[in-house]
């Protein structure tokens, strides 16, 4: 798993190797976090499969197809703000 943070959020990225087929499917989670908090708030995002029907060659691809659906949906307005460029 791979943890990061966009401005006010934690963004907790992974990937999981599909038994069938051998590729890996694209998972992600934003949690709210409050600028002098350690631990993080409510689930903004609960983790689950961000790239539905989307098998990845790779753990990194699909790590980084997680990421680029995160910012994704943060930058589509369903997050209060944003600090990400």
């Amino acid at each position: 798993m791979h943890t990061e943070r966009l401005g006010h959020f934690e963004v907790e990225l992974s990937a999981r190797q599909m038994i069938h087929n051998g590729g890996w499917a694209a998972f992600a989670a934003i949690h709210a976090v409050e600028a002098a908090a350690e631990v993080p708030a409510a689930a903004v995002f609960p983790r689950q499969w961000v790239v539905d029907e989307t098998v990845f060659e790779s753990e990194a691809a699909a790590i980084a197809g997680a990421r680029e659906a995160a910012i994704a949906f943060l930058k589509s307005g369903n997050s209060p703000s944003l600090g990400v460029a």
